[in-house]
């Protein structure tokens, strides 16, 4: 039976003590040198470790995802929701454009209406109600408006068109 002396666990606990100690400093080096490395990469693309952070912070852990909201005019914090609605940088550059703040935006994607023809039916002053109603009787923003102005419904102005009348 082996005889355990003062030094044998002397020994031992050194050893234990420096195992906890690069077990714990080996991988706070390597995450701190990755992300030394990942930074510099980003600077390479013209951002400053702070806006590499501050990307990082909102979720945009991909370098391409992070230019191509910047490229459309978004800050970190600005495009995160928009992001996180699933609505593309392009997409979201054109709600934005417009004045349409994003619950705006979602409500009237929500019934399929991109940035651009939402645009027409909110400057002719519809309601999204409004704009699915006459939509769904195939009629177009300004036509619609035409129509309203002569106080129509959906349903009566795409009688009236059917037959031939005009606004």
């Amino acid at each position: 039976m082996p005889v355990f002396t003062a030094i044998n666990t002397s020994s031992a606990r050194r050893i234990v003590f420096f195992s906890l100690v690069l077990s714990f400093l080996i991988p706070y080096f390597l995450v701190f040198l990755g992300e030394k490395a990942l930074t510099r990469h980003w600077e390479n693309y013209g951002f400053s470790p702070a806006q590499t952070h501050a990307w990082w912070d909102n979720g945009f852990l991909s370098m391409d995802k992070a230019k191509r909201w910047r490229v459309e005019g978004f800050r970190p914090t600005e495009a995160r929701p928009w992001m996180l609605m699933d609505i593309p940088p392009r997409e979201a550059h054109e709600w934005k454009k417009d004045g349409v703040k994003l619950s705006r935006a979602v409500e009237w994607r929500r019934y399929a209406f991109t940035p651009s023809v939402a645009s027409e039916w909110m400057q002719s002053e519809f309601s999204i109600g409004d704009a699915i109603a006459w939509r769904k009787h195939g009629f177009e923003a300004r036509e619609a408006a035409l129509w309203r102005e002569k106080g129509m419904s959906p349903s009566a102005a795409a009688g009236a068109k059917f037959q031939g009348v005009t606004p």
